[in-house]
């Protein structure tokens, strides 16, 4: 008998380091490339090598699939370009996956693996009726894509490329210094546009306000290279790691104010993903330091170390603790 799948620690939709293997059916498996929640994590939606499903977490359930079902058997012709190339997105592999809440919208990037999936070409795809709604092609490969109701953020290795979701116009382009893990996140409060960066300097975060499309501040967050990024839902505060991984920092958005620095250890490790939960109070900005009693802030970190450990990070007024 096979081994079920391992269970899906919550990550960034970027491909991933070592694909894992994942079996979708008794006689095929495919091997996961990319993995990322919803904005309010009650879905997930993962990337293989020979296609993409979406799941609903409570209840646990297929929500959609798109994969290639059937390897050996040959595809039906396709009578359009575009129809062509979203068959190369869905039955062929996707290295960059990202969900619109609960909605039928998708942004799907080929991984590359065979001809036809290029990098560089980010397809939104209507999950209802299983058509593209658009596709955007780049100099350079798609490391990562975030949305909300308003934005639509694109991130290139030296680029980030700002949309406007709903006519899917470019409104402006961010030069930026090397990002090869596609570090970015945008805040998804209704009304806000929120956004953070890597800056020019290694350790620095750009505050990028993308509905005005202006730079907001620049915070000098680590000595060292980022190595995660991440900003609360409310876009109040921004939570970052860096390769040596042994401390997560909170500061507030805009002031950069230094609120919580959760010390994970001494020993190094790699941490790919910081996330803050959906509970935090829609005004947490204005807490700081001792005054937070009345506000808590949860970050959940996936430190993927030689341990595989998995630990969370919890912060109130009263204190903070690491559990694992």
């Amino acid at each position: 008998p096979q081994r079920p799948p391992r269970p899906l620690p919550h990550a960034p939709s970027r491909p991933l380091r070592r694909p894992l293997p994942i079996t979708a059916s008794p006689t095929i498996t495919a091997s996961l490339l990319a993995y990322t929640f919803n904005q309010d994590a009650t879905c997930l939606a993962i990337g293989t090598d020979r296609g993409y499903q979406i799941f609903t977490c409570e209840p646990w359930a297929s929500a959609h699939s798109c994969s290639e079902v059937h390897p050996n058997r040959p595809a039906a012709p396709s009578r359009t370009a575009a129809t062509s190339s979203l068959r190369l997105v869905c039955q062929g592999g996707v290295g960059v996956v990202e969900l619109l809440h609960s909605s039928s919208l998708v942004a799907l990037v080929g991984a590359g693996i065979r001809p036809g999936e290029s990098t560089r070409r980010l397809v939104m795809l209507n999950t209802r009726t299983n058509t593209s709604i658009c596709e955007l092609n780049f100099s350079s490969s798609v490391l990562r894509v975030r949305m909300n109701a308003s934005r639509l953020l694109v991130v290139l290795e030296t680029r980030t490329h700002i949309f406007e979701l709903s006519s899917m116009k470019l409104l402006h382009t961010l030069e930026t210094a090397p990002n090869r893990l596609g570090l970015a996140d945008m805040c998804v409060a209704v009304g806000r546009c929120h956004a953070v960066l890597p800056a020019a300097a290694p350790g620095q975060i750009l505050f990028f306000d993308a509905l005005q499309l202006h730079a907001l501040s620049t915070l000098h967050a680590r000595k060292s290279a980022l190595a995660a990024l991440a900003i609360s839902p409310c876009g109040s505060r921004v939570a970052s790691a860096s390769e040596k991984g042994t401390t997560v920092s909170v500061h507030s958005f805009p002031q950069g104010e230094l609120l919580h620095a959760f010390r994970r250890g001494a020993i190094p490790a790699s941490i790919y993903h910081l996330a803050f939960s959906s509970c935090l109070p829609p005004h947490d900005g204005a807490a700081s330091g001792a005054g937070a009693a009345a506000a808590t802030a949860q970050a959940a970190a996936a430190l993927l170390s030689s341990s595989a450990m998995l630990c969370a990070v919890s912060s109130s007024g009263d204190g903070a603790r690491l559990r694992s």
